[in-house]
């Protein structure tokens, strides 16, 4: 049964919204989306209920595809709808809340979630745009790996995304090679940012070392490979960490990764003995007596 009028009016309320979305009940929470699906299609309602929405983001269950879809759904009506200054603040709101949906079991959330990713990015007026690319940065590298998604139209979406992020940044170099598809030079665009940039894209890239996708997984043993070269300088822990999320690939069904794996914590572990040797070094010129 859909929502009436009357329920309608009720979502509009915060306090019974809010309340409504933590329910555990799926039926109750389905019909809730519903409504605010019905809601976000009426031009003047988008503006009433945008700063409710992305709190949604933190409550609801995203493992459930259909709601992850029906809310993608709010957010994109919610953007058509809203004025150039409001979507603009809303996209701020909600384009961050989008990047671990990149990552989600179903290709078409991944997909639509991507887009919905480049159209908020593209909605954001001048005054925001130094607000923005922090979000914008924190895309690069999860827009990179999706390029190698099994999925053409995920893989078709990322590319486009990235070309996105690249025009946002005003990034020349970026913008070719996404043009090109040369997965090999974005990489190697990222590496020509600040050590501190760089070293963010290696701590990002680890997780995608566990993805289900073998593409995907080259794909971040490949970027390790070279963020590592770009980072040497890291703490005895910090080396042993990622030592140790590519171990667990050293026995990878797809060869190249567990290849690049033990090629990488060979390399890591002379590395670390280096370091240690170069303490022990400083600690015996230190105690030489004058």
């Amino acid at each position: 049964m859909p929502p009436t009028e009357e329920n309608l009016k009720e979502l509009c309320n915060p306090a019974v919204l809010q309340r409504l979305l933590k329910t555990k009940r799926l039926p109750i929470l389905w019909l809730v989306l519903r409504g605010l699906d019905l809601l976000s299609q009426r031009p003047e309602m988008a503006r009433e209920i945008r700063a409710l929405v992305p709190g949604c983001m933190q409550t609801l269950p995203f493992t459930n595809v259909h709601i992850a879809l029906k809310l993608l759904d709010i957010f994109r009506n919610m953007l058509n709808h809203l004025g150039k200054r409001d979507a603009s603040s809303f996209a701020l709101r909600l384009c961050e809340k989008l990047l671990p949906l990149f990552s989600h079991v179903s290709c078409e959330v991944r997909e639509r979630s991507i887009l919905l990713f480049k159209d908020l990015m593209e909605a954001v007026v001048w005054w925001h745009r130094g607000s923005m690319k922090e979000n914008v940065r924190r895309g690069l590298v999860p827009l990179l790996f999706r390029m190698s998604d099994e999925i053409p139209s995920v893989a078709q979406a990322s590319r486009k995304a990235l070309m996105a992020c690249a025009k946002f940044l005003k990034w020349k170099e970026l913008t070719h090679q996404a043009q090109e598809v040369c997965k090999h030079g974005i990489m190697k665009c990222l590496m020509q940012q600040s050590r501190r940039r760089v070293e963010r894209h290696l701590w990002q890239s680890l997780p995608y070392l566990k993805n289900s996708q073998a593409a995907l997984r080259h794909s971040a043993a490949e970027f390790i490979g070279l963020a590592v070269r770009h980072c040497w300088d890291q703490s005895e822990e910090k080396l042993n960490e990622i030592c140790s999320a590519l171990k667990t690939v050293e026995d990878d069904a797809h060869p190249p990764v567990p290849s690049l794996a033990t090629e990488l914590i060979l390399m890591l572990r002379q590395r670390r003995r280096q370091t240690a040797s170069s303490r022990h070094w400083l600690a015996a010129l230190c105690c030489w007596p004058c």
